[in-house]
């Protein structure tokens, strides 16, 4: 019996430390979470539908642009995040510098490939879109909703909160950028349920990143150069796409003490959110040579030899 309970207890850790192995420099563990976080992101694209209330719509309408300055507040704390996480690990590397700015790089390089008339949308156009450009506008959502999902697992790998908070970011854009893009839909003489439907089945394309992030984390040296890429990627968002808009948006309506405390409101809780809660990723693998065993198999693996020379 001694031999057979030495035998089951070096299977167990056997099977423990392949386990480990796998899933020590990855985020499986986190993949619910993550998926969750997209799937209402995704929901984002049918906020179109309360459009569908002229009322209700038109109210809404004039107050979108106020979650453009939040969401700019939220993307900057969250580049800090991402940032001051790949700097704690890896230092300012020459492949941490290349990755961040690479993030910006491939935003730049996908808006300008991109066909004309795919870029995004900040509120109710008036002026008139026809099919085609509701088509391009279409592609061009879906190839930054892959982005989208490639920048939000690298979050999640620094922790819950600020993989949470990205996913708000995201989603306060999304939400503006959806609305918009419903309007064009309708403009170009899609239904509204149509246009909901083509919103969403677009939106799914974040997914497609998620998987592509996912497999790519589970590659130890890709880890932080991707968390590099995906703060760079939020950052572009921010100066590139962003301000712009709240820029454009205060002059035009001589708003700019109001923008500018709905940015620092975004930011202060974004930023009081990751103070309040700690990121316990960090404390995750202090005891990685320690398992929860079943009763009866209460060892820690530095002893397993202990337990071999043991007589029967």
């Amino acid at each position: 019996m001694p031999l057979l309970r030495t035998c089951i207890h070096d299977a167990y850790i056997v099977l423990l430390l392949l386990l480990q192995t796998i899933c020590i420099y990855s985020i499986y563990h986190m993949i619910p979470y993550i998926l969750a976080a997209a799937f209402v992101i995704m929901l984002a694209s049918l906020a179109g539908a309360v459009f569908a209330w002229r009322v209700l719509g038109e109210w809404l309408s004039s107050r979108l642009r106020y979650l453009i300055a939040l969401a700019a507040g939220v993307f900057t704390v969250v580049v800090f995040d991402l940032m001051t996480e790949v700097v704690a690990h890896e230092g300012l590397s020459y492949s941490v510098i290349a990755a961040f700015l690479l993030g910006g790089i491939v935003l730049e390089v996908i808006t300008r490939l991109l066909p004309k008339g795919t870029h995004h949308h900040h509120g109710p156009h008036h002026h008139k879109h026809s099919g085609l450009d509701a088509r391009r506008m279409l592609i061009g959502d879906g190839v930054h909703n892959v982005h989208d999902g490639i920048i939000l697992v690298p979050a999640f790998m620094v922790s819950p909160v600020v993989g949470f908070g990205t996913a708000i970011g995201i989603l306060l854009h999304e939400l503006v950028q959806e609305v918009s893009e419903f309007f064009v839909l309708r403009e170009a003489g899609y239904s509204v349920r149509k246009a909901l439907l083509l919103n969403f089945l677009v939106s799914t394309t974040i997914l497609i990143g998620v998987a592509l992030a996912v497999v790519l984390v589970t590659i130890e040296s890709l880890v932080y150069p991707l968390i590099a890429f995906s703060a760079g990627g939020f950052l572009y968002i921010v100066l590139r796409d962003l301000l712009p808009s709240i820029i454009r948006h205060a002059r035009e309506e001589h708003q700019a003490v109001r923008d500018t405390l709905l940015f620092f409101v975004g930011a202060s809780l974004m930023a009081l959110i990751s103070v309040a809660v700690p990121h316990a990723h960090h404390h995750e693998n202090e005891h990685h040579n320690e398992f929860l065993l079943p009763e009866g198999f209460e060892l820690v693996l530095d002893h397993a030899a202990d337990e071999r020379d043991t007589p029967a």
